[in-house]
């Protein structure tokens, strides 16, 4: 009866090996399970991620995906199990940078307790996709800001913040989400452009989006030509 409760049941850990990965890797390590002080039957051991995304009232948790990665088995009191498990970062995962946190989640079902579980955060890198446009920015002289996942057309999205170099764009950020698609990313961009003139008494800026596929010849030249492109695509919403 104590167990229902959470009084002496099973406990869970997962004990990660590497924090840091980039999107399209795996995080590894060991999910650790200690019996409590009676047998008890658990159902199965489940793994996914998790984030936050700003909501009109303030942030709400949101869970990336989940799966099963151990299948039921016996627990008796005081034992304890171990079960090694590599879980991939998928495409559309959030990186962790200032403003996002994006963390695994493990959960143990277990019959007639209270389930126990864990929380391990990570630091998602860019995919070498992604990489690569966050350079392209920077050596045009942009400099990342910050990020915020929102719900966005029925999905999970991250924009990513950047400041310009001083005096020059004649913008005052610009912002971008990048969505990975076969052959390259989808980039949505927007350009916030600070009012000048009589437009200055009105309003402080303007902001104008635009969309488009980032292909995978333009990637494979390496930072230097995505630059070259995004700097055409940035003054085009000006």
């Amino acid at each position: 009866m104590m167990a229902a409760v959470g009084v002496g049941g099973a406990s869970v850990d997962a004990q990660v090996q590497n924090t840091a990965v980039r999107i399209g890797e795996a995080v590894t390590g060991v999910i650790v399970i200690r019996g409590g002080a009676v047998d008890q039957r658990v159902e199965r051991i489940n793994l996914g991620l998790a984030t936050r995304y700003r909501t009109d009232d303030g942030y709400a948790t949101h869970q990336l995906f989940k799966q099963q990665v151990v299948p039921a088995f016996d627990l008796r009191p005081g034992e304890t199990r171990e079960f090694p498990f590599s879980l991939p970062v998928p495409a559309g995962t959030p990186l962790t940078l200032p403003g996002t946190q994006v963390w695994l989640a493990t959960d143990a079902d277990i019959a007639g307790a209270m389930d126990p579980g864990d929380q391990d955060q990570l630091q998602v890198l860019p995919s070498r996709e992604q990489e690569t446009l966050i350079t392209a920015a920077q050596q045009l002289g942009f400099t990342l800001s910050g990020s915020e996942v929102e719900y966005h057309h029925g999905q999970i999205a991250q924009e990513l913040s950047f400041r310009p170099p001083y005096g020059q764009y004649r913008v005052s950020e610009i912002e971008m989400m990048m969505f990975p698609q076969a052959g390259g990313l989808d980039v949505i961009l927007e350009v916030d452009r600070r009012a000048t003139g009589m437009a200055s008494l009105f309003t402080s800026e303007f902001e104008q989006r635009g969309r488009w596929h980032l292909g995978a010849g333009t990637l494979a030249q390496g930072p230097a030509a995505v630059a070259r492109e995004l700097e055409a695509r940035i003054r085009a919403l000006l």
